[in-house]
């Protein structure tokens, strides 16, 4: 019966289709859309909030979990036997995660991580990819290598392929079989990864080899300090090239006074807090504020504060990605 209702709702607009798949037992949080022209089946489906489907996508499993504020684009393909992607989960068009329904069959994906176009993932003996792994355009990961007849001599490998939080692979990377990527590390564009990469290295070249160890090493708290505001002027640039504020704003070492009444307030902290607050005064009052916590890549945002919604997506042009609590 579920694999009807689910036919079905290819046909239906999101509005119509989601209360009919509620209907029939299936879990989709509010807010969240489903495409036309989507095939969305498994006997378990379990979809958060606020995650949007789009036009003309495959995601066919036996069991579905997909978690908050996760996009999967039109025209995307993912069938595999177990489908977890957790929140904040890219899937760009043309991505394609696809294996037969085996035992060990499963993709896993992590928070804020994101699968660019054209990749192909085989995910037959399991794929797990970490928290913020950036996957690249034209990657092609796979958990097999077998052709040549097995028992004329030919070699087969089945293992799955581990891929730790924080890695980054450009476009173009080649990963064989049973390889384990460690946390942090960066594998240069156009390699093939054979072997097993020790965490936050940069490796390259086909086969892939060491470059460099330790590569990416964490900054000193002035460094950091630095950073941020820097981060914080080129997004007062961009929001005076988008005419979102005016060329005249204040600018002293506590806060930006965007405007006569909001502030990007750097000092007026609160407790355990390690960010900033955007802040809107009326009248002496403070009326409405989100707070960032840059150290835990969090935001407790005010729905109607449009700068703080415009740092979160200009966040991302220096690899900062950020939970909305």
């Amino acid at each position: 019966m579920h694999k009807i209702i689910n036919i079905i709702s290819i046909f239906l607009p999101s509005f119509i289709q989601i209360p009919l798949r509620k209907l029939f037992g299936q879990k989709i949080g509010r807010g969240s859309k489903i495409g036309f022209g989507s095939f969305v089946n498994a006997k378990s489906i379990q979809i958060g909030n606020n995650v949007k489907i789009g036009n003309f996508t495959v995601i066919y499993a036996e069991k579905i979990d997909i978690g908050n504020n996760t996009t999967i684009k039109s025209f995307s393909f993912t069938k595999t036997r177990v489908i977890q992607f957790r929140e904040y989960v890219h899937i760009a068009n043309f991505a394609f995660i696809n294996s037969g329904f085996m035992k060990n069959s499963k993709i896993i994906i992590g928070n804020h991580s994101r699968v660019f176009p054209f990749c192909w993932l085989d995910t037959g003996e399991s794929i797990q990819i970490g928290k913020h792994v950036g996957i690249g355009g034209f990657t092609l990961i796979f958990t097999h290598s077998v052709w040549t007849n097995y028992l004329k001599g030919g070699p087969i490998t089945y293992a799955p392929v581990v891929i730790e939080d924080e890695v980054w692979l450009p476009w173009r990377v080649f990963i064989m079989p049973g390889v384990t990527i460690g946390k942090k590390s960066i594998i240069g564009a156009n390699s093939l990864v054979t072997k097993n990469v020790i965490e936050n290295s940069l490796v390259a070249g086909s086969p892939a080899k060491i470059i460099r160890n330790n590569f990416i090493k964490e900054p000193s708290k002035e460094e950091k300090d630095k950073r941020l505001i820097k981060v914080i002027d080129d997004f007062i640039e961009f929001l005076i090239f988008k005419n979102i504020i005016d060329v005249n704003f204040e600018k002293t070492t506590s806060y930006y006074k965007i405007n006569k009444n909001y502030y990007i307030n750097l000092s007026n902290m609160k407790k355990g807090t390690k960010g900033m607050i955007f802040d809107e005064i009326k009248n002496n009052t403070h009326s409405s504020f989100s707070v960032i916590d840059i150290e835990n890549l969090e935001i407790n945002i005010y729905k109607n504060d449009i700068i703080a919604n415009e740092f979160i997506s200009f966040l991302r042009r220096y690899g900062i990605r950020l939970t909305i609590k």
